[in-house]
């Protein structure tokens, strides 16, 4: 849906005859090809290259099973969100402590007049700004970016997470399907709250579409015995 958005937004930007060739525009393109990569094929040739080389995971030795482009783009934007919300409160704390009202940056006495005018209401937007942090923090903690599989070992993955790569064996893991039988609502929030796999004594989320096919997820969960074609 967003991605959608950003495409109309440039398509009635030229309609309406406004100039894209100023230097911003090259941010606009970088912007577009960030939001649109997700579309291309998950598992082409330069994906499955640019993935091995990131990993350092030799090609040869390894096959990419799943290959989940949501999460990477996640784990950016809160490496991103996180450090500028930090900043901003910090610079909003000290502006409040050290300068009298009239003296303060202009967006301190802003939210600070907004403040007054919530009264009590103000905890609302605090609390739900708390449970977005806390919500991406749990994300990046439970949901695996890339599996690789090893050709020579089947029964031996490589799971990649965040900037950790986690070393796992078939036996090792076990799906969860406790959730299954929920409504999509309450099943993707089990799903943030408690992961969907595990792996070892660990706890992790991954989304089914993601592998390369049905059957390397199959294999990997125990749930079929045969091992795919790498």
């Amino acid at each position: 849906m967003i991605t959608r958005c950003f495409l109309n937004i440039s398509h009635i930007s030229t309609q309406r005859g406004f100039s894209t060739s100023r230097p911003s525009s090259s941010i606009f393109e970088k912007v577009k090809h960030f939001l649109l990569a997700e579309e291309r094929d998950n598992f082409d040739a330069d994906n499955i290259r640019k993935a091995h080389q990131k990993d350092r995971i030799d090609e040869k030795e390894w096959t990419l099973i799943y290959r989940d482009v949501g999460a990477s783009r996640t784990f950016y934007m809160t490496a991103a969100f996180l450090p500028c919300f930090i900043a901003g409160s910090t610079v909003f704390a000290i502006d409040i402590n050290t300068n009298s009202p009239a003296n303060r940056f202009d967006f301190v006495q802003k939210l600070v007049t907004d403040a007054e005018e919530l009264g009590a209401l103000v905890a609302l937007p605090s609390i739900a700004l708390a449970f977005v942090i806390v919500f991406l923090i749990r994300v990046q903690q439970l949901r695996l970016i890339r599996i690789y599989q090893n050709k020579n070992d089947v029964e031996q993955f490589v799971a990649i997470r965040s900037k950790y790569a986690e070393v796992f064996r078939r036996d090792d893991t076990a799906g969860f399907y406790f959730a299954d039988d929920q409504s999509d609502g309450a099943r993707v929030a089990l799903h943030f709250l408690f992961g969907n796999i595990q792996i070892g004594n660990r706890k992790f989320m991954i989304m089914d579409d993601m592998f390369k096919a049905n059957n390397y997820r199959s294999y990997m969960l125990n749930e079929t015995s045969v091992p795919p074609r790498l």
